[in-house]
């Protein structure tokens, strides 16, 4: 169970949504709707989350398009945070679901 709970860490598993991961890194899972292959994306909160616009509010977004290897059809992926620390405030995933 050593190896299992240590993969799962690295990789952020058991986390909750939107929960950093021991190197920093917050980890996305989504299913694409097409092939239901399940794609696995990280966010470096340091460098890939921008500021939202004045009119938006206050917090951070990102947008990711993510590509798997079965059918190759993008699965778009936008977040939310209220700051840095990767508190998710909405999630909306075009092409897939979220998986937990």
């Amino acid at each position: 169970m050593g190896r299992l709970s240590f993969l799962t860490r690295l990789f952020g598993g058991g986390g909750g949504r939107g929960a950093q991961s021991p190197d920093g890194g917050i980890y996305i899972r989504v299913r694409c709707n097409a092939c239901g292959e399940v794609i696995q994306t990280r966010v470096n909160p340091s460098s890939e989350l921008s500021a939202l616009d004045e009119g938006e509010g206050e917090g951070y977004f990102v947008r990711k398009v993510l590509v798997g290897q079965k059918c190759f059809r993008p699965v778009e992926v936008r977040l939310r945070y209220s700051d840095l620390h990767g508190r998710e405030v909405s999630r909306e995933v075009l092409g897939g679901t979220s998986v937990e």
